[in-house]
């Protein structure tokens, strides 16, 4: 009997599969799709559009018998791994002048072999569980978000993070609801307050922040440890696939953690997603540190600096995780129905220098150099005893940064000079500027202005070049017996700095005897392949198992909330006012990096992969400065002013954190009086333009309309213009104010200001008499 009619046209229950095509049409480019029916079937339906196809690919798309991957992770694995090209509407108007159909499932210069190594990255992905791809299965109308095997352990929170959740319960129970963690960065800061959300009761959680990339931080948190097994992580998504979810998974008893981005939440009207969100009580809204850095820095760049420009590269490629309009953000937080507010911040300088949160509000305060105090006690009390191990210790695993004060080589300190006599107020961002930020055809945005000095600096520091001033790093025999500076985070002025200086690497491989052996990961480029942070992640953890050292380039991305456990050195070089800034970005060092190795019985040992990390800044002043204003702020909020208690204060800062400077070609260890006699001769010779930079600014100033009109009419900075006020009328001597007196000023008169910001001031001003 012959089936041969019948069999054209039943096919049954079909596996989804792989498909790849390539066609005279779009010559050098391959289509990769997937299909639910049979593969003939998708591919008569192509050929309406591409009568020439030439099938070249076919494959099931299954993991195991009920769990399926998407064609969006091989074209993943293409951009990520290959640098595959994928086809743009413009590539496909240069190919042909004919109006052919566009997808943008088209891969430049990809071959059938290079999708099966995707497919087989995908299976070991999925063996793995490490996250880098997304898996669907038979029962599941949507996809599966990477969920995390849940530990069958609670984490024992350490006794500062008991503390602050001890902290937060009296707070709440005498009535505070707007709250703030001040705890460095590495502290577990998520892990604390959801210890806090689950000590209290809290049923319903909501997470916000200015960046998504500290969604899976959050995600981990809540999906690992046993603590919060009544818990689930929800997101944005998950409110689009079921609008009813929050109403079930709260009327099942369950609890939720809803993390959303500020970029999401922004908008004049509340969208459709959100609205069962803003009708449910929230029990903690927690608001994730990273939109006070973004709010202050953005709006006081604009502030400072008259010249700046939006579209000159200080604003970044547009990635997932990035632009925020704060103010229409910050509307619709306010329109919770928050029970409580609790505030998570690493660096929260300029808050503290205001009057948002009282004593009774802050419930953590802790720096680094607290976490590093808690854990030599607990070895002085316990590590002589006979059954207790290393990594016993609470604390077990929290690197030493040793920080390096560096002048750059002679022709780029020439350069930068002459830049700033011509008035470039930053320099070093100019001197690694590209010569365009934007994307342009002659590919001017990867290729440097001032390529002989970045090349003799990059020699420097290579090894490969000697100069007597500057630490051969990536060639120091220490360094490399120590196993350091294996993966290097490098901070740029611009996006497109990141593509040149990617490109300059590559271009001038011959030149350079170490660096030529890193994989560059650039991920702020404006050719940037790495659109999810899971990708650098699963990037740098696989060369790190490969034995590849790595060099991660960025301009902001990846510098707030994010965990890269392996970067073990940071290269800065760009310019920055903010100890705020700064911090975020220096502390993503200062993770645990731990091994632990199992025998055969079950015991293990852990190892502590990274016992010291490296700063490198070429910019020793702005380091003094940047370790001075932060002593002072840590003082001024602990009570504690004057000159002495600033000078405990970076002493203890020096022995923890340790700056190396070079002086008469050798090595030298900073004191604190080498940082205050520095940054204060630099405040007694420094003009008018660079004292306005670090002016502490309340922006709520600009709210007021009578004192932004008369900012109005100011002349911009570096004009002609003067600074125009009306003078008062009589002898000048009676003024509409209640001024206090300073007892320990011969009881002069102060003008009324923050308490906070005068004896910021007053202790400023006792450190240059002195020195």
């Amino acid at each position: 009997m012959d089936f041969s009619e019948v069999d054209k046209i039943v096919f049954g229950r079909i596996e989804p599969h792989i498909y790849a095509f390539n066609t005279n049409s779009i010559p050098n480019y391959m289509k990769i799709g997937d299909t639910y029916r049979p593969v003939k079937v998708r591919l008569a339906e192509w050929r309406k559009y591409f009568p020439n196809l030439t099938q070249q690919f076919e494959e099931n798309a299954a993991v195991t018998e009920d769990v399926y991957f998407r064609d969006y992770s091989i074209h993943q694995y293409l951009e990520a791994e290959k640098r595959k090209h994928r086809l743009t509407q413009k590539d496909l108007a240069k190919i042909s002048a004919e109006n052919h159909y566009y997808s943008n499932e088209f891969f430049e210069e990809t071959s059938k072999e290079e999708i099966s190594e995707a497919i087989n990255d995908i299976k070991l992905d999925f063996a793995g569980n490490t996250g880098k791809y997304q898996f669907y299965s038979k029962n599941d109308k949507s996809a599966n978000s990477f969920v995390y095997e849940r530990s069958s352990e609670c984490w024992t929170p350490r006794p500062n993070q008991q503390e602050a959740i001890e902290n937060y319960l009296n707070a709440v129970k005498n009535g505070r609801t707007n709250l703030l963690m001040y705890a460095v960065m590495r502290f577990g800061k998520s892990f604390t307050s959801l210890c806090c959300a689950k000590e209290s009761g809290a049923k319903f959680v909501v997470v916000v922040s200015a960046k998504a990339d500290v969604k899976d931080e959050w995600k981990k948190t809540v999906e690992i440890p046993k603590n919060f097994e009544d818990y689930d992580f929800l997101e944005s998504k998950d409110l689009t696939a079921d609008e009813n979810i929050l109403k079930e998974k709260l009327g099942a008893k369950r609890r939720i953690v809803l993390f959303l981005t500020l970029q999401d939440l922004q908008g004049e009207k509340i969208k459709e997603k959100h609205k069962a969100v803003f009708t449910e009580t929230v029990d903690l809204l927690i608001v994730d540190e990273t939109h006070f850095g973004a709010r202050a820095e953005s709006y006081g760049k604009v502030l400072r600096n008259p010249d700046f420009q939006e579209d000159e590269g200080l604003k970044k490629v547009k990635f997932d995780d990035e632009f925020t309009d704060i103010e229409k953000a910050e509307k619709q937080i306010k329109s919770f129905r928050a029970k409580v507010k609790l505030h998570l911040s690493g660096t929260p300088y300029r808050i503290l220098m205001g009057s948002e949160f009282q004593k009774d509000d802050i419930i953590c305060f802790c720096q680094f150099a607290d976490i590093v105090k808690e854990q030599e006690s607990w070895d002085k009390e316990n590590i002589l005893k006979d059954d207790v191990k290393e990594w016993d210790n609470p604390y077990y695993g929290f690197p030493q940064m040793i920080r390096f004060a560096f002048n750059p080589n002679s022709s780029f300190r020439k350069k930068l000079e002459e830049l700033k006599k011509n008035g470039v107020s930053y320099a070093f961002s100019a001197l690694f500027k590209p010569k365009s930020i934007k994307k342009d055809e002659n590919n001017e945005y990867k290729k440097f202005v001032y390529e002989k000095e970045i090349l003799e600096l990059l020699e420097a520091i290579d090894g490969s070049k000697a100069d007597d001033e500057l630490m051969p790093f990536l060639d120091y025999d220490k360094f490399k017996k120590g196993k350091m500076c294996r993966h290097i985070v490098a901070v740029l002025p611009y996006c497109a700095s990141c593509d040149a200086l990617e490109e300059f690497i590559t271009s001038n491989k011959a030149k350079f005897k170490n660096l030529n052996s890193y994989k560059i990961i650039n991920i702020s480029g404006l050719d940037n392949a790495y659109k999810k942070v899971s990708d650098v992640k699963n990037e740098i953890r696989k060369a790190e198992k490969e034995n590849i050292k790595t060099l991660t380039l960025t301009v902001n991305r990846m510098l707030t909330g994010s965990t890269v456990e392996q970067w073990d050195t940071m290269l800065y070089f760009k310019d920055t006012s903010s100890p705020q800034e700064y911090d975020q970005a220096v502390f993503r060092l200062q993770n645990q990096y731990i091994k632990i190795l199992e025998d055969k019985a079950g015991n293990n040992i852990k190892f502590n992969m990274k016992p010291q990390t490296l700063l490198v800044d070429f910019d020793p002043l702005r380091l003094f400065q940047m370790q001075e204003k932060k002593s002072l702020i840590y003082n001024v909020n602990t009570d504690e002013s004057g000159n002495n208690k600033l000078e405990e204060r970076l002493r203890e800062e020096l022995r923890i954190s340790p700056v190396i400077a070079a002086n008469a070609e050798r090595l030298v260890q900073i004191t604190p009086a080498d940082i205050m006699k520095a940054v204060s001769e630099y405040s007694r010779n420094k003009g008018v333009a660079e004292e306005t930079v670090e002016i502490p600014v309340d922006l709520n100033l600009m709210k007021i309309s009578d004192i932004y009109a008369e900012i109005e009419k100011q002349g911009k900075l570096g004009s002609k213009e003067g600074f125009a006020i009306k003078a008062a009328d009589g002898e000048g001597n009676d003024l509409d104010i209640e001024n206090p007196v300073d007892s320990e000023n011969d009881g002069a008169a102060l003008p009324r200001m923050n308490p906070k910001l005068r004896i910021l001031m007053k202790t400023q001003t006792e450190t240059k008499q002195k020195t």
